[in-house]
Order: structure tokens, then C-alpha cells, then sequence
């Protein structure tokens, strides 16, 4: 049996009644993340431009497009949703894989959820499943895939596919079809990062999981072992792939081992942001008094958002560490509100970024995700330092269930009126008992408040 096969039974027997009661129970709370970011990011100019697209895609009353009244098909409602989901980059992170898990599976397991009229349960299941095998998968590619590839995009089209089929009820044989299919169409570069395209990566990912698994279920055939094959996925993308490691450890559930996001941009910045947060309220620095901000870090920290350019969107904005170091000074705090037009185009941002050193730190050169240290240093003579290893909302330093409940209001209620908004917390406490999610669907169904 290949470790494509392999994978494919393990999608097929791993039924809701497999999974231990505290991963359904962290899987609600990713759900509900998730739900937050795509309510918010309908909003985002990417999600405008991709909420365009619904009336000219034209299909099928399947399944619903997040904060407006639109119902389109489910690959369609995918890739939307997955735009959503993903552009004010406040979605989740698995660390080892520097995937963003939640992404291109949620959108993909609540399209084909609602077209099939499925349950609570079910979405559960296909959530769990979608993250165990989009970073098994990631992490078998690591480190060297990084380098050039978007694992949310490439990896994260497997995840989408594995929770579509399992809502298909695709038996192994079309789900080893279906990954055949994702794998020869999942993409995403880094390169994008910084621009629309980067959701537009999480979206297609979706949709593709999506569009392969209703194929496989109508008996479209592919490789047998895209993963593992001498010029299959795993090889084509990784100098050094460790494709018969993704069958290791399948026991432990990849999903408990995600992280959350408490600041609005990319994830190698929250250590430099939480820093500078850290030092400002200790020591009641305001912007006018600061000299100098030095922020070590680790190298593809560096490549990936130590640019220094003035950003001309938010996309660019969030991609930018001094300029984000620059927002949290001024505002003391990097959320969506922060990303505004008004404030990314704010001379007095871009002039205090200028003051923000970004290099690499020979401490920190095998660091994980999102650790700093950071130095503030006053017109006065004095300075202040602090690292941070752990930013919060990782394993160490988690945010609390309440402090995610109320992230989710904060982000919902920006379409949402307040009766939806703790409406969708207690279905998303209670999931697993919906025999059917219609109420879900219908809150979502919303033109705003």
C-alpha cells in the first residue's frame, strides 16, 4: 500500500466516535476563529473584489457566500469563503509546518457541509481530518519547501480535499483519486505575500479540494501515489521530502497542536508586536519620546517581512514589520482597524517605522515562529529590552476560550449585529448536537446589520 493509499484509509475509517472528546471540543474553537476572520475579511478590499465575482461565476444554489445573501455552488462558495477567511491574516498557525490550517479547510468543509445537508458532527470530523493531513503533509516537506512554496496554498489542497471527501463519503479508492487530483493542482508562492494573492492561495486551495473530491466521487481517476511517487508531489517540492513520515504518528490529532493569533498580520511579526506592547505598558513610552526600536529576529523572519518600503495597501502593511511595529507605538494595538486606508497612507506611521531596525539575531537563528527580541531606545539616554519566545496565543502563552470568544465578537460584530453574533458562539459551544447547521447557514446569510 502506497502512503497515498495509506492516508486515504486512514480519511476513510477516522469517523467522529475515533476522535477523543477534548479535539472535537478544540476543533469548535477553531471553527469559530475561523468564522470570525471570514465574517471580517468579507469586508477587506480582497474580499470585495472576490464577493464581485459571485453573481458573474453563476451556479448552483448550493451553498453560502459568508455576510451577504448569495448562494452559489460549493467550489465556488469555497474559494470566496477561503478569501474571507484568510485576509486580515488573524487565522490560526501550526508552527512546525508554518501552515495556516484552518484556511482551506474550513471554507471547503462548510461548503460541501451545506450542500449535502450534513451535521455538526460531520463538519467536526472532516475540520479534524483536513488539519491532520494538510500538515502531516506540510511537515514532510519542511524545511525546504518553505523556501519557495505557500504551504496554506500547496499543502493546505490536500487538507481541503481530505475534509470534502470525507463529507462525500468517498470510499479510499476515490479519495486516493481525489488527493491525485489535488496534488497536481495545489500551488501558492510566497512570492504573492504582501498582495491579494495570498488569500487568493487559501480560496484556491479550497476550491480545488472541492472541485477534486466531486469529481473522484464521479469516478475521475488519478496518480495512485502522488505523494511518495519518484515525480510526485513530495519530490517536486521539496529538496529533502519525507514522504513515509506523514503515516508517523497519526494517532496524535495535528489540530490540537495549532496556535491563535492575536494581532492582524503575519505571524513572523507577533513576537516584535508583543514586545513592543510589553515595553510600552511597563514603562509609559509614547511615540514622540522613542529614538530607536531594534527588533532581532530570526532569517526568514527577515525575508519574509523585514522590508522597509512604504506600503501602498493593507495587504503590503501586514507584511511589513517596522510598519507594524510602527502601528502597534502608535495605537497600542495591530488589528484589522489598524490596516485602515487612512492609516496605512499616514505620513506619521511611515516616519516612526523609519526608526525601527529589523536584523538577524545570532540567538535566535533556529528560533520558532514569531520570537524577538526587541530594544526601545528614548531620546532621553535610557533603553529598554525584552525577548519574546512564546508570543501569545502560542502553546506557552495561550489565549484563553473567553479571550477567543471575545475576538470572535470583535470581528463579527464588524457585520454582525449583536443577537448573530452570540448566536454563532452557542451553536459553535454546542456543534457536535446540530442535526443539520441550517440555522449556522442562516446567520451567515446577512447583508451586515
Amino acid at each position: 500500500m502506497s502512503v497515498t493509499e495509506a492516508l486515504a484509509h486512514y480519511v476513510e475509517r477516522t469517523d467522529f466516535h475515533n476522535i477523543p472528546r477534548d479535539v472535537i471540543d478544540h476543533a469548535k474553537v477553531c471553527f469559530l476563529d475561523w468564522l470570525g476572520c471570514a465574517i471580517a475579511g468579507s469586508l477587506e478590499p480582497a474580499g470585495r473584489i472576490a464577493k464581485e465575482l459571485i453573481t458573474e461565476l453563476g451556479a448552483a444554489d448550493e451553498s453560502t457566500v459568508i455576510g451577504t445573501m448569495a448562494r452559489t455552488s460549493a467550489p465556488n462558495a469555497a474559494l470566496i469563503n477561503g478569501v474571507f477567511g484568510h485576509s486580515i491574516e488573524l487565522d490560526d498557525i501550526h508552527e512546525e509546518s508554518v501552515i495556516h490550517p484552518a484556511a482551506p479547510v474550513m471554507p471547503a468543509a462548510l461548503a460541501i457541509c451545506e450542500k449535502q445537508k450534513l451535521s455538526g458532527a460531520d463538519l467536526l470530523t472532516a475540520i479534524v481530518l483536513g488539519y491532520q493531513i494538510e500538515i502531516r503533509i506540510a511537515e514532510a516537506l519542511m524545511p525546504s519547501h518553505y523556501r519557495y512554496w505557500h504551504p496554506t496554498g500547496t499543502c493546505g489542497t490536500f487538507g481541503a480535499a481530505a475534509a470534502a471527501g470525507k463529507l462525500l463519503s468517498l470510499g479510499a479508492e476515490q479519495l486516493v483519486h481525489a488527493f491525485g487530483m489535488a496534488g497536481t493542482q495545489a500551488s501558492g508562492l510566497i512570492e504573492v505575500f504582501g498582495t491579494m494573492s495570498k488569500p487568493l492561495n487559501a480560496g484556491k486551495a479550497a476550491m480545488t479540494g472541492v472541485i477534486s473530491t466531486l469529481l473522484a466521487k464521479k469516478g475521475f481517476t488519478s496518480s495512485n501515489a502522488i505523494l511518495e511517487a519518484e515525480k510526485g508531489y513530495c519530490k517536486a517540492t521539496s529538496d529533502q521530502p519525507k514522504a513515509t513520515s506523514i503515516l508517523e504518528r497519526l494517532e496524535t490529532f495535528e489540530i490540537t497542536r495549532n496556535v491563535f493569533k492575536r494581532h492582524s498580520c503575519c505571524g513572523h511579526i507577533h513576537g516584535a508586536l508583543d514586545g513592543v506592547l510589553d515595553i510600552l505598558e511597563k514603562h509609559r513610552i509614547q511615540p514622540e519620546d522613542i529614538r530607536k526600536v531594534k527588533v532581532g529576529t530570526y532569517p526568514i523572519a527577515i525575508e519574509v517581512v523585514g522590508r522597509s518600503a512604504r506600503p501602498t495597501s493593507a495587504s503590503e502593511a501586514r507584511f511589513n514589520l517596522p510598519f507594524c511595529v510602527a502601528l502597534a507605538l502608535l495605537h497600542r494595538r495591530v488589528g484589522p482597524a489598524e490596516f485602515a486606508a487612512d492609516r496605512v497612507s499616514d505620513d506619521t506611521v511611515f516616519k516612526l517605522s523609519k526608526r525601527v531596525d529589523v536584523e538577524v539575531d545570532p540567538e535566535l537563528s533556529s528560533a520558532r515562529l514569531g520570537s524577538s527580541n526587541v530594544e526601545v531606545e528614548l531620546k532621553d539616554g535610557r533603553s529598554f529590552r525584552t525577548r519574546v519566545d512564546h508570543p501569545k496565543g502560542y502553546h506557552d502563552n495561550p489565549l484563553s476560550r473567553r479571550e477567543l470568544e471575545e475576538k470572535f465578537e470583535s470581528l463579527a460584530s464588524l457585520v454582525l449585529d449583536e443577537a448573530k453574533v452570540k448566536s454563532l458562539i452557542g451553536i459553535a459551544r454546542d456543534l457536535e448536537s446540530f442535526h443539520r447547521l441550517d440555522d449556522l447557514f442562516a446567520l451567515l446569510r446577512t447583508n451586515g446589520t
